[in-house]
């Protein structure tokens, strides 16, 4: 581990201006994504970022996860040169618990590849696969209803990456009619039954 860190492993950063250009200075990507928590083996790493540099995904040891049963976060911002947003977890159907992490996000930005430790692999470690899409289940109750709806609209016009998820995958930064779209499309899957085709 480098010095200058927040705890365990952190998650650096380095750029350059174009593939001809040399790497800037290593730097502490910030409090915000690093964490005191960990040990010297597990504490915040593995960051994939999306190709439009707005979306990053990472594996940490924060609080629920511990430093042998690291989770996997996320957190968005608005521009290149914007902060992060405070991380969110990747909901259980995501994380098992057990370790999740070296994510790896596909190059359309629809699939997050990882390894894991969890049951129904074919040995100790095993790579998984599972679709990037948004969380609509605002409050984590397992529903998606009124409650959530609720939620959404009281961040109407705001920054807010708990209901930022239109246009998918990763939202653009406000909540708006682009999120509501998303939110209606999950709701009327769970709520609304299915018509029966018309006998002929």
């Amino acid at each position: 581990m480098r010095s200058g860190g927040f705890g365990g492993p952190d998650i650096y950063v380095t750029k350059r201006a174009s593939t001809s250009d040399p790497w800037s200075p290593v730097v502490n990507i910030g409090s915000t994504i690093n964490t005191a928590y960990g040990d010297s083996l597990y504490g915040d790493w593995c960051g994939s970022i999306s190709n439009d540099g707005l979306t990053l995904f990472f594996s940490s040891a924060r609080p629920p996860g511990s430093a042998s049963n690291l989770d996997m976060w996320m957190t968005k911002r608005a521009t290149r040169e914007d902060e992060w947003d405070p991380p969110i977890r990747l909901p259980d159907i995501v994380n098992s618990y057990t370790l999740d992490g070296v994510e790896s996000i596909s190059t359309d930005g629809s699939i997050l590849y990882f390894s894991s430790y969890r049951p129904g692999g074919f040995g100790d470690v095993d790579f998984w696969e599972t679709p990037i899409l948004p969380i609509v289940d605002f409050n984590g109750d397992g529903n998606i209803d009124t409650d959530d709806l609720l939620i959404l609209i009281g961040y109407w016009g705001q920054k807010e990456p708990l209901c930022d998820i239109g246009p998918k995958p990763y939202g653009d930064g406000i909540v708006d009619i682009k999120d509501l779209e998303v939110f209606m499309s999950y709701w009327e899957k769970e709520n609304m039954p299915e018509t029966p085709e018309e006998e002929i």
